[in-house]
């Protein structure tokens, strides 16, 4: 294998293009022509060629008018806000969808879980209050009536306080 060195040459060399002169030819530009016609003006381009213009015979006006167009119509606020808003209302809407859809077996399964424990709740005090009920008629063998007094008095810094509570059954 033949390695040889390179050597980078003495000075940098620099590439300067010269321009390039385009001809126009007069088929592309209708106006120009390379003869003398009547109604033209006669013109030099850039690069030295004698050419003849066709001017128009129109007054200037100035800068050119713009199109008159049809007013505006102002649209309102809430119309504007609604019309920035609906992307995201429709995407919350569709997630909320999306979300329900995948836990309504479980909220399905939830809700009946709850109606079977209320359900045992309710049968639970009906046994016990029908237990109650049947345990007072068996204890309740006589008719005796009991009353109670209680009687309480405080004294204060300036005044004197009683108290009567009575209770029967």
């Amino acid at each position: 294998m033949d390695v040889t060195a390179r050597t980078a040459p003495a000075e940098p060399v620099l590439y300067r293009p010269e321009p390039v002169e385009t001809a126009v030819p007069a088929t592309t530009l209708p106006y120009l022509s390379p003869v003398p016609i009547p109604g033209a003006v006669e013109a030099v381009t850039p690069n030295g060629a004698r050419v003849w213009l066709l001017v128009s015979k129109m007054e200037p006006t100035g800068p050119a008018a713009a199109p008159e167009t049809a007013p505006a119509a102002l649209v309102p606020a809430w119309a504007r806000t609604t019309a920035l808003l609906a992307l995201s209302l429709s995407g919350s809407s569709v997630l909320g969808a999306y979300a329900l859809g995948l836990f309504a077996e479980g909220l399905a399964a939830l809700v009946a879980s709850l109606v079977l424990l209320a359900k045992f709740a309710l049968v639970l005090a009906v046994v016990l209050g029908l237990f109650v009920v049947v345990v007072k008629r068996r204890a309740g063998g006589g008719s005796a009536t009991a009353t109670a007094t209680a009687t309480s008095t405080a004294r204060g810094l300036f005044a004197k306080a009683t108290a009567t509570a009575i209770a029967k059954k």
